[in-house]
């Protein structure tokens, strides 16, 4: 796979717009740090909103039967974890810190909700992960680069939000989500799967 793949007008819009009016209609828990416990050291206001659909092997929530179709769409044969994210705008853009999904090679699919100038960043393959993260998330994961130690996001290589796209990547690599400037909020799904 490349770094990520991306696909446009993904789902039919009757279908679409049934699964946005669910999400519209779902609590959501204010999550205090976004990357990892102890992020807002690192970023300064890191906050977001989950809504947990599936999670521990279990269904959180009555979106993961409305996803069905959604799932069979990714070719989906066994579910890590789902969750609905939500991103508010906070009156300038922050970039989260750099994470991983889980430990091990998987797919992830980030399925965007709306259209707005958040994005995701991704890492290239000349990253490595240098030193693992526990497995609680207790703190941040440490990267480098293979060929000059620099910046991991150094080709900036970015999934935009856009309403109704999908983008798949390797949840075991580098990325990291950001806050909207132009709209009140970015929500997305995010899928790690098999």
């Amino acid at each position: 796979m490349e770094t990520f793949e991306v696909f446009d007008n993904h789902l039919e819009e009757d279908y679409f717009e049934h699964i946005e009016n669910k999400l519209n209609h779902c609590w959501w828990s204010l999550q205090e740090e976004v990357a990892y416990r102890g992020d807002n050291e690192a970023v300064d206001d890191a906050f977001y909103f989950v809504h947990p659909i599936f999670e521990h092997n279990h269904q959180q929530s009555d979106m993961h039967d409305v996803l069905s179709t959604f799932y069979t769409s990714i070719g989906m044969r066994a579910i890590i974890r789902v969750r609905a994210l939500m991103y508010m705008n906070q009156g300038r853009q922050l970039v989260h810190s750099p994470h991983i999904d889980m430990h091990y090679s998987h797919k992830a699919a980030l399925f965007y909700m709306n259209d707005n100038d958040g994005f995701t960043l991704m890492a290239d393959e000349g990253v490595d992960i240098n030193a693992c993260q526990d497995k609680e998330f207790k703190s941040p994961i440490e990267f480098t680069r293979k060929d000059n130690g620099g910046d991991i996001f150094q080709q900036q290589l970015k999934c935009m939000s856009k309403r109704n796209r999908l983008c798949i990547h390797d949840g075991s690599r580098p990325h990291c989500s950001s806050t909207p400037t132009n709209t009140k909020k970015r929500v997305l799904i995010a899928v790690n799967y098999f």
